[in-house]
């Protein structure tokens, strides 16, 4: 708040806003998920699909070499005379089997067209039935649901009344405290009034008893009776009311110090009572800092507990992007794997799972021991992870030394391939590759420099020499 200007209906705006705004980041965040997942179920889809295909491809392959198998026989037998008749007995013993199967097939039919109305009309009954169930016991749980808020509501509400009524019953004790004090003072003021007016009649007659005196006159002061102190009106004076006020505070002052010199205590009424204000008034700050406080704590529960949220969000969807770059990069070779990421909970560790199939279009290939890959596939598919965590990793450098050791040619090939496409991508990173392996083929560019060590220069002591990079 400024001076004169109340800025909370301002302020509550932006608030609003504000929470309007993140609202709609969660849900554009949320849609980003959503299409992530999508896009993963459909890659996943079309892996499927693939592998399909190529075991269909393989199917065909395999029938054709069958027809050609069998027409090669089928020429080398056209000049043999077979005698079929045991052929046709069977035939026909079997045509005679199938007609009863298809009859008794039939009859089975017509009995099962016979009583599906009958469980038709059980299993509508059986789903209204538990429909009715459903809602009764949904209708339940509300009920017990609203009865728990009510009672929470009630203790509250009982909770709040007595403290309402304690602080009603402390302030009428203060408010009777403070109309003795008012009646106290009034009493006081009558007295002074009645003083003063008295004091001026006695120094009115006492001018005149001057005066007559002056004058050689006798005139003795007369004695003030009630009308006489009831006629004396209210004069004006001639210093300002801020006079008086100063010469007040100046004998309270004194009254302070006096009291200070004294060691007057609380048993002095003035000064309990004046110490009970300043307590209450203090309490009544304390209380309000308190309350605010509480809203603060309340505030930042909200918070935590919302940034926590939006954090599970977060986890889940690198989860997923991680996964489908994983089995990207895997799918480059004609192999395919998952990850499953088991996170960690209260007194469990999280662990981190791999699915690895060698050919995606055998299943039977598939494993999660990786100790059952060769060195290559191995390394190649720790390569594969490391490329895709990397996508959501926010490190300036990454640094792979000896990758490439275990790796086949064509193996090494498609890694060196994707790592540089991939480093390429992320300009705002630097990528350092460090391998003993032949980079002949590799052609450099701006983005991409090989920097190559002379070989060691051996001699008869000492053996061979630690060489440098010329940068």
């Amino acid at each position: 708040r400024t001076i004169g200007v109340d800025q909370r209906a301002a302020i509550r705006e932006l608030e609003n806003d504000m929470r309007l705004l993140r609202d709609e980041v969660d849900q554009k965040r949320q849609a980003e998920a959503n299409l992530k997942k999508e896009e993963h179920h459909y890659k996943k889809r079309w892996n499927e699909e693939k592998k399909k295909r190529e075991k269909l491809l393989k199917t065909i392959e395999k029938a054709e070499a069958t027809i050609e198998e069998m027409n090669d026989e089928n020429d080398a037998n056209e000049d043999i005379e077979a005698d079929t008749t045991a052929e046709e007995e069977e035939v026909k013993s079997a045509e005679e089997a199938l007609e009863e199967v298809q009859s008794r097939y039939e009859e089975k039919k017509t009995a099962k067209e016979e009583l599906w109305p009958a469980i038709e009309e059980a299993k509508k009954r059986l789903d209204e039935v538990t429909t009715r169930n459903e809602k009764v016991l949904d209708e339940i749980e509300q009920a017990e649901n609203d009865l728990e808020k009510y009672a929470q509501g009630h203790a509250k509400l009982q909770a709040n009344v007595q403290k309402r009524q304690k602080k009603f019953e402390q302030l009428e004790e203060v408010l009777a405290k403070q109309k003795a004090a008012t009646d106290e003072a009034a009493s006081k003021v009558e007295e002074w009034t009645v003083n003063a007016r008295q004091l001026a009649f006695d120094m009115q007659e006492e001018k005149l008893h001057k005066e007559a005196q002056e004058k050689g006159e006798q005139y003795d002061p007369r004695t003030a009776t009630d009308e006489d102190i009831e006629k004396v009106t209210q004069q004006e004076t001639e210093e300002p009311l801020s006079f008086y006020q100063n010469k007040i505070e100046q004998g309270e002052k004194k009254i302070e110090k006096e009291k200070q010199k004294r060691a007057l205590t609380e048993s002095d009424p003035e000064v309990a009572f004046m110490k009970y204000m300043r307590a209450k008034n203090d309490l009544g700050e304390k209380v309000e800092q308190l309350e605010r406080i509480n809203g603060t704590v309340k505030d930042l529960v909200e918070d935590a507990r919302d940034r926590r949220r939006r954090w599970k969000q977060f986890r889940s969807h690198i989860q997923q992007s991680t996964g489908a770059i994983f089995d990207e990069i895997l799918n480059k070779k004609g192999s395919s794997g998952t990850l499953e990421f088991d996170h960690p909970k209260e007194g469990v560790k999280g662990t981190l799972n791999l699915a690895v199939q060698k050919d995606s279009a055998n299943e039977m290939s598939q494993t999660k021991d990786v100790k059952a890959l060769s060195g290559g596939e191995r390394s190649f598919t720790t390569l594969a992870l490391l490329l895709a965590l990397g996508e959501n990793l926010e490190t300036p450098f990454r640094v792979m030394d000896e990758f490439d050791v275990f790796l086949d040619p064509v193996s090494r090939k498609i890694a060196l391939s994707t790592m540089i496409t991939v480093a390429k991508d992320m300009e705002h990173r630097q990528f350092i590759f460090i391998t003993p392996q032949d980079l002949s083929s590799i052609k450099t560019d701006s983005k991409l420099k090989i920097f190559q060590m002379k070989n060691p220069k051996r001699g008869n002591v000492g053996g061979a020499q630690q060489q440098t990079l010329a940068f």
